[in-house]
């Protein structure tokens, strides 16, 4: 399409490209050109184009008259140089509004499920700690945020030059992970425009091909090597937590390698815990063998063998112990035990005994010591941790109680002295005034009597009693007096149970500290064996035994004596410590 506009050729041409339409103007100048500056071909161009565009129904986008005026007058001032060549000069003159493509979803996983590299010790020889891979850090709690999945926007639509909307394409939508709904909840966020996935469980993080993302508050594994790191659950004892390792009974072969550490509320291995490492919780089952320097530490353990370990816990079952190992506890109970150390409150040798040393504190059951090197079984509740400890919070309870009690006394006294001089004086008087109109002596006891019935409320029977009137002031005074008596007799009442409290603990402390005179040591023994029996700082020497006994300590006598039946004291006395398990294997040994 070409037009003249006086001195110039003017042609308006499309892009037409769909949905991004644009409006070009070339111009060139024609045979006519006489004043290629007058202004008036400006304005003519400026006309002529507003023509033509609302002939071909653009209404959009055009560029503003002084941008069209400003590229027409860029074209004149080189005038001269194309006016030869009749060349056009070309400009956009109405360009669309483009659509903006909406934003992608994207997902952001807020928990890396991957194990962290060791960490360096050292880092001038680069020594690496394989242990620490951080696989505890997966432990997450309920509530906590796993996965944001921030959703496609749609886009916003453009407009082309004809006024006509540009559709927009909308961003690829993010998949939601698969996950467990039993284990993980699902929560939108319409603000924001997110879904985000929540663990709705205490426990591990898990993700696998068939179940997605879930969560399990037990930790399953082969086995504890540098592939897994320390398993750590630190605060297990909040937390329902199981370590469940299915290992191997191989004797060659450690369930859990050495030197590595399994910390859970619950804690099972099959298999062999390795040298030097670590096992704590509150329960805890090994079936297979804890070899030297390891330590287990727990509330209830099971163990298979234990071999120069350390153990430790409340109640221990273990079926043999050997080599120097150390086990302390509450009740303890073993098959075999040779060279080794128990210290336990009861301590059970089911099967046999060879050359170690057992310390409780009330209770030693032996079915059967062999060898040539002589066992020690000792009944000493100091020797025992958590003796020791109850021994001293009884002993800060009788201190507490002593000062409270002290505080107290001051205290009272000081009422004393305060009931004494602001008050002593109303009743005195009131004495005085009987004893002159009735022409009588009041003794200590009729004294006594009449304040008790004060500190009871009962004045007007005093005055019936003693056929005595009372004025208003001599009652004013009287029921004064009473008040502060009855707050005295209070405070003594109040002295008085601090003192039968202090007493009580003391005498609790009393029991504790002579308890080692009410320990038993039961041996059951039909072969030839050497023991030697303890009772602190008294020991009988070894002997060779071939018939049941039982022993105990004779405080009077200071001497270790043997038992053979017990009267009903007896029984009494030796008794109250023990568990009904120790009394079951009494009341069967000497039925």
């Amino acid at each position: 399409m070409t037009h003249n506009i006086e001195l110039l050729d003017l042609m308006l041409h499309l892009d037409e490209r769909q949905g991004l339409e644009y409006a070009f103007v070339s111009i060139r100048p024609n045979t006519r050109i006489i004043k290629p500056l007058d202004p008036a071909v400006l304005r003519s161009i400026q006309v002529a184009i507003k023509d033509e565009l609302r002939e071909k129904g653009i209404c959009s986008g055009i560029n503003k008259s002084k941008t069209i005026t400003s590229e027409v007058k860029r074209y004149l001032t080189d005038y001269h140089r194309i006016t030869a060549n009749k060349t056009f000069y070309t400009f956009p003159i109405a360009s669309p509004t483009p659509p903006q493509k909406g934003d992608d979803g994207k997902l952001e996983i807020l928990v890396d499920l991957k194990l962290k590299p060791g960490k360096i010790e050292d880092e001038k020889s680069g020594k690496i700690d394989y242990y620490d891979l951080g696989f505890s850090e997966t432990l997450i709690h309920k509530g906590k945020p796993l996965v944001v999945i921030t959703h496609a926007t749609p886009g916003v639509d453009g407009i082309d030059i004809f006024k006509k909307p540009i559709k927009a394409k909308a961003g690829n939508e993010e998949k939601i992970p698969v996950y467990d709904r039993k284990t993980i909840t699902c929560e939108e966020d319409q603000d924001n425009n997110t879904t985000i996935l929540k663990a709705a469980i205490t426990g591990f993080l898990y993700q696998e091909a068939d179940r997605g993302y879930f969560v399990d508050k037990d930790v399953l594994t082969n086995q504890v090597d540098f592939s897994t790191g320390n398993i750590e659950v630190q605060d297990f004892s909040d937390i329902d937590t199981v370590i469940k390792v299915s290992g191997k009974d191989d004797i060659m072969h450690d369930s859990v390698k050495p030197g590595f550490t399994l910390k859970a509320q619950e804690i099972v291995i099959e298999g062999n815990v390795g040298r030097g490492a670590t096992i704590e919780g509150d329960k805890i089952i090994i079936t297979g063998i804890v070899d030297a320097k390891a330590r287990i530490i727990g509330k209830k353990i099971e163990i298979g063998k234990v071999v120069g370990a350390y153990i430790e816990g409340s109640e221990i079952k273990i079926n043999s112990v050997l080599q120097n190992a150390t086990v302390v506890g509450e009740q303890i109970k073993i098959n075999i035990c040779m060279s080794s150390e128990i210290t336990g409150k009861e301590v059970f040798i089911n099967q046999e005994l060879r050359s170690c040393a057992v310390t409780a504190s009330s209770f030693i059951f032996c079915r059967k010591a062999i060898g040539t090197s002589h066992s020690t079984l000792t009944i000493d509740p100091f020797a025992i941790p958590s003796f020791r400890e109850t021994l001293e919070e009884q002993q800060n309870q009788v201190d507490s109680c002593l000062q409270t009690y002290k505080k107290s006394l001051q205290e009272h006294e000081k009422k004393q002295q305060s009931h004494i001089n602001k008050q002593q004086h109303h009743i005195d008087n009131f004495y005085r005034q009987v004893e002159e109109l009735k022409k009588i002596t009041l003794s200590k006891e009729q004294k006594k009597a009449i304040e008790q019935l004060l500190a009871q409320g009962h004045i007007n029977d005093i005055g019936k009693r003693l056929n005595f009137k009372l004025h208003t002031i001599t009652r004013k005074h009287l029921e004064i007096f009473a008040h502060s008596l009855k707050h005295l007799q209070n405070s003594l009442e109040k002295l008085e149970k601090l003192k039968e409290e202090y007493k009580h603990a003391k005498n609790i402390l009393h029991e504790l500290e002579k308890s080692y005179t009410r320990g038993l040591i039961l041996i059951q023994d039909e072969s030839s064996g050497e023991i030697k029996i303890c009772y602190r700082g008294v020991c009988l020497s070894p002997i060779v035994f071939n018939q049941n006994l039982l022993f105990s300590y004779d405080a009077k006598k200071n001497k270790i004596i043997a038992l053979k039946k017990f009267g009903e004291i007896t029984h009494r006395r030796l008794f109250t410590q023990l568990s009904p398990r120790a009394l079951s294997i009494i009341n069967k040994f000497t039925s």
